[in-house]
Parts: structure tokens; sequence; C-alpha cells
């Protein structure tokens, strides 16, 4: 074998070895929970008909009820204290459903942000849910977009912390909520 091969070889070795330069993916995903998994009850309590089910979060009762719907923060983002850009959520969905046949009319309220951390300001921003049982669709969904936020632009402005509370009532049912996000899948 010829020394020029060798250098050769020996050159392509080392350069196969010397680290490239990695260049950050970031990809929209959809982050989807069941609502059995994401609500639950504002004031706990034992004597009440609503209750997760495989079929959602169902009041089955008689009477009102408080429910809260926690998102956990986007991939990639460490803390609540992290800087919240690209991690903070693209939208924010949830998907309700009747169980009894009945229209319903019902407000729900997403806030933002945790109280005091200053990263991102605390907003209350409210939605109406309107279930119609004329409608061929059994679901319906209401969603908070950044435009809904007064800081929004691009992304809904958190401190890693979104929640929903909803005023649900008997016969309505929350399916599952959803929260579009920016993740690094790497190189």
């Amino acid at each position: 074998m010829s020394c020029k091969r060798i250098a050769g070889m020996v050159s392509l070795v080392i350069w196969m070895t010397i680290p490239l330069s990695a260049q950050a993916v970031n990809k929209q995903r959809w982050l989807t929970v069941p609502a059995a998994h994401l609500c639950s009850l504002s004031v706990p309590t034992t004597d009440t008909k609503v209750r997760p089910k495989a079929t959602g979060f169902r009041n089955e009762g008689t009477t009102n009820a408080y429910v809260i719907c926690a998102f956990d923060s986007g991939p990639g983002q460490d803390d609540i204290a992290s800087p919240a850009e690209p991690y903070d959520p693209y939208e924010i969905d949830m998907w309700f459903s009747g169980i009894d046949g009945k229209s319903h009319t019902f407000t729900c309220t997403a806030v933002n942000s945790w109280p005091g951390f200053g990263i991102a300001q605390m907003e209350y921003i409210s939605k109406t849910v309107i279930i119609d049982p004329t409608n061929p669709y059994p679901m319906t969904g209401v969603i908070w977009q950044p435009q809904d936020f007064f800081w929004g632009d691009l992304t809904i402005p958190t401190s890693g912390a979104i929640s929903v509370t909803c005023l649900l009532p008997p016969g309505t049912a929350i399916l599952l909520g959803g929260m579009r996000v920016e993740e690094d899948v790497g190189s």
C-alpha cells in the first residue's frame, strides 16, 4: 500500500472524528391531554357527581361545579422562571360535550401565569362555551390564542403555567385539552 493511500485513509478517519456543529431544530407539537387527567374540582369533595371518567371530566350531578384544568409547561422549559419563548404555547384549546341532550352555555377563564414572577403579566381571559345538541359534531371547542392576551404576539405569554377554570353545568363534560408548543428536537 502506498504512503499516499495510507495518508489519505488517516486523513479520512481524522476528518470523520471531528465533531460537526449541531443545528438546533424546533418542531411544533400538539400536546393533547384527556380531561380525566387534566382537570380536577376546584373545591374537592366526596359528595359530588362531578368526576373523571374515560369519557371526560363529567358533571353528572344537578348543580354547577367549578373545575380547574392545569396544563404542564411546554417541553424544553426548565422551570417557571426560565425564559419563556420559544416554549410558551401558541394555542390552548379545550373541548366540551353535552351528556344530557340539552343546550348549555357557560364560561371558562384561562390564566396565563403565576403571581409575582414578573416574566409574564397575569391575565384572565374568559371564553363562552356553547353546547348545541343539534350540532352534528359531538364536541365544542374553545381556543385561546396569543392575540387574546395583551402581551401576546406569536405565543401566549406565560411563566410556564397556564390553567383554565370553568363553572361546569350539570349534563356537560370536558373531554380534553390541548396545547400547541414548540419543542427542540435536536439536530
